[in-house]
């Protein structure tokens, strides 16, 4: 297989006052040309953190403490700015959440996107961006180039960020919740839309989601993570059928059911707090299989059968 992306042992801590929060912890992945994985979790899992970590757009108060990030031999990590620059965008793009604020509000569309042309290609001609408006399917570009953001309806937003992503054709597409303050209906167009983009430009996709419900159809990989590590890894449909970690069965159980009525299944407890995290497995105060080895001992993620599993009883 032809290996694209791979992360080594990263380990990301945050400093909020006098405390050490460790976000990410000890991750590990691979990603093959034309993969897609997802990356899914409760919120303050690590996820986004991990998915900034690829392109060093890590805040202040974050650093990288351990790790590599190789793309094409490349440590991303030990890049300098300039070269830095030449991969994020050009090689690999990345859509976040709320497309408003990742947009500048006082600018056109088309300023917008033919200052990312600008930077990594020659042709940024109102005919490309154009053709880029409608690559991501919005009609009427010659007019919407012209709309400032608040103009748009999110759907709209989500697209512009899309076309952003891909103007530079780039191997990588980092989607971070892009679906997450969308209605269900515009939720669903944007999927099959970032489907027909990795089609269409042979793009390895990293989409990251709180939410299984709408990932069995789009990635072919699935990591689960809590608290900052990967508790499960595997394809996806070997993971949705026959999910092993405890923390997997949980999030699949909570996926409400159209054809049934009844409480939707919650899981018991709370997420850790990071800066304070519980000894052993830091799934078990809220594991219905822990035993009493999982508060003591930390369990490591090892191969088993077809699949990455961390856990002493699965």
């Amino acid at each position: 297989m032809d290996k694209i992306l791979s992360i080594e042992n990263l380990f990301v801590e945050y400093t909020v006052g006098k405390k050490i929060i460790p976000a990410v912890r000890n991750v590990s992945l691979t990603l093959n040309k034309a993969d897609s994985l997802t990356i899914v979790g409760e919120s303050g899992c690590g996820k986004s953190t991990l998915g900034l970590s690829i392109l060093n757009l890590l805040p202040k108060e974050a650093r990288i403490i351990d790790g590599k990030i190789i793309f094409h031999e490349q440590d991303i990590l030990r890049l300098g700015e300039k070269e830095l620059q030449k991969i994020r965008g050009g090689k690999i793009g990345i859509v976040f959440q709320d497309p408003l604020s990742s947009l500048n509000p006082v600018i056109k569309i088309s300023q917008q996107l033919r200052e990312t042309l600008k930077i990594h290609q020659r042709d940024f001609s109102d005919d490309k961006i154009e053709k880029l408006l409608e690559t991501v399917q919005l009609s009427e570009p010659k007019i919407i180039k012209n709309y400032y953001p608040h103009q748009l309806s999110g759907g709209m937003r989500q697209r512009i960020m899309l076309a952003m992503a891909i103007a530079t054709k780039p191997e990588i597409l980092i989607a971070d919740e892009p679906t997450t303050a969308l209605d269900v209906t515009i939720q669903k167009e944007i999927l099959e839309l970032i489907k027909k983009l990795m089609r269409e430009f042979n793009l390895t996709v990293i989409f990251i989601t709180h939410n299984f419900g709408i990932i069995s159809d789009i990635c072919n990989k699935i990591a689960v993570m809590y608290a900052g590590e990967i508790v499960e890894e595997g394809g996806t449909s070997e993971i949705i059928k026959n999910p092993r970690h405890p923390y997997t069965k949980a999030l699949l159980s909570a996926i409400p059911k159209t054809h049934k009525v009844k409480r939707f299944n919650t899981i018991p407890g709370n997420v850790p707090d990071l800066s304070a995290m519980p000894d052993g497995c830091k799934f078990h105060p809220r594991c219905p299989r822990k035993i009493e080895k999982c508060a003591k001992e930390e369990p490591q993620l090892k191969q088993k059968e077809n699949r990455l599993l961390r856990c002493f009883n699965p």
